[in-house]
């Protein structure tokens, strides 16, 4: 029967409990915080009620700290002590407020034995010899099949085990099972990544990417309020969780020369800035033109940390074979768009500048697709769909997920539309 329980670890943001511990501390002493201090003492309960032999607990505790930290002879004796600690930190500390509800995780505890147990023999040839391995089995098997995982990837990040794209995206997969942190996975993993502009980097997106999460980063004006521009530039072009390094940047590159070179006018340029963005950001007295090289210059900054040789040169030509599909889906929610950017509840007016923008806004993005690339358009329909709440059908979300997969976005890309449109 599947095991239904609150998942201890909801308000952490990557790691946590005695993986983490011994790994980032060699005195093993527990955290103050709290809720840390609870995660810590529910893996050292495990550990020390388990039926391992004390050898196969130190083989374990040793790996997992990079033979930093030897519990010695008697491990249980260090694990009582561990579980002591925590409970002084427990009993005087208070835990931090956290809004909402915790997340119950249903694991079905048999079938992620089976799947963990199986990527242990696929590693141990790597640089795990056959007796870390077997320790590392008989946690998995023996004790708790979630404490075992992050074992095994501690070890792995310990000793810089270098994996395959499929081996990461297996431990995601597993990872996402237990309800770990989007980060607890990949965080210190060493992968053998593909080059950043290579054909397959973009497919890894999760979410939107280049110029149309750019434009998302800087719509209306809230965003003054967290990040200044700069942080605002390079937070997309940052990478993703889970992404090949550099292919964040490469590819709001590929997306900012495409409208940098083309044949459309500055005025055409900016106003499908303003529209993307809900006028969102005016460059501070910088024309378009300035606007994009300076997203290019930060980019190149980007991509020359991984390569120092990197030049730009000119994007490859964009596939034009999905242009018409894209084209029919604008055209058919251009009326709704217009009024949308129109009866916008930021502004609203007929005499504001917006009515002569909504006027515009479905002829720009037209533009874009048949002019520039039918991709990069149809990402800023999507976001300007988001950016004013433009009512869809279900129809509408059924295609555009079609035409996404097709386009090779991420499986969060339309998901994160609709959330939107059900917030607002």
């Amino acid at each position: 029967m599947p095991e239904q329980r609150e998942a201890r670890f909801w308000s952490f943001d990557g790691d946590f409990g005695i993986s983490l511990l011994i790994a980032t501390d060699p005195a093993g002493v527990p955290p103050g915080d709290v809720e840390e201090a609870r995660a810590v003492k529910d893996d050292a309960r495990l550990l020390l009620e388990s039926p391992l032999p004390d050898e196969v607990l130190r083989t374990v505790w040793r790996a997992a700290s990079a033979g930093h930290r030897d519990p010695g002879a008697d491990p249980r004796s260090a694990l009582r002590w561990m579980i002591g600690r925590c409970e002084e930190v427990i009993s005087v500390g208070e835990p931090d407020p956290m809004p909402g509800t915790p997340a119950v995780v249903v694991v079905d505890e048999g079938a992620m034995k089976a799947k963990v147990l199986a990527e242990v023999p696929a590693v141990s040839g790597l640089l795990i010899g056959p007796q870390l391995a077997s320790a590392l089995a008989r946690v998995v098997a023996e004790v708790d099949a979630d404490l075992g995982f992050r074992l095994l990837l501690r070890v792995l990040k310990a000793y810089g085990v270098q994996v395959d794209l499929e081996h990461h995206d297996r431990y995601r997969e597993i990872g996402e099972g237990f309800g770990y942190p989007e980060p607890l996975v990949p965080q210190g993993l060493a992968v053998r990544w593909p080059r950043f502009d290579d054909a397959s980097a973009r497919r890894r997106f999760v979410r939107d990417f280049g110029f149309s999460f750019l434009a998302g980063r800087f719509h209306g004006d809230l965003w003054q309020h967290s990040y200044t521009v700069e942080e605002g530039i390079r937070g997309v072009a940052a990478d993703e969780v889970g992404a090949v390094p550099g292919a964040s940047a490469f590819a709001l590159l590929q997306d900012t020369l495409r409208l940098q070179r083309s044949l459309l006018p500055d005025d055409t340029l900016l106003a499908l800035w303003q529209v993307a963005t809900g006028r969102g950001h005016d460059f501070d007295g910088q024309t378009i033109g300035q606007w994009l090289h300076h997203i290019t210059d930060v980019c190149t900054d980007r991509l020359r940390e991984l390569d120092p040789d990197f030049t730009v040169t000119t994007p490859a030509p964009a596939d034009m074979s999905r242009r018409d599909a894209v084209l029919r889906e604008l055209r058919d929610l251009a009326p709704a768009l217009i009024e949308a950017v129109h009866g916008s509840p930021w502004f609203g007016a007929d005499t504001s500048p917006w009515f002569a923008l909504s006027e515009s806004a479905a002829p720009v993005l037209e533009q874009i697709v048949t002019q520039i690339d039918p991709d990069l358009g149809f990402r800023l329909l999507l976001r300007t769909v988001r950016a004013y709440s433009v009512p869809v059908t279900d129809e509408h979300l059924v295609r555009y997920a079609a035409l996404g997969r097709e386009f090779g976005y991420g499986r969060r890309h339309i998901a994160d539309l609709v959330d939107s449109l059900r917030e607002g």
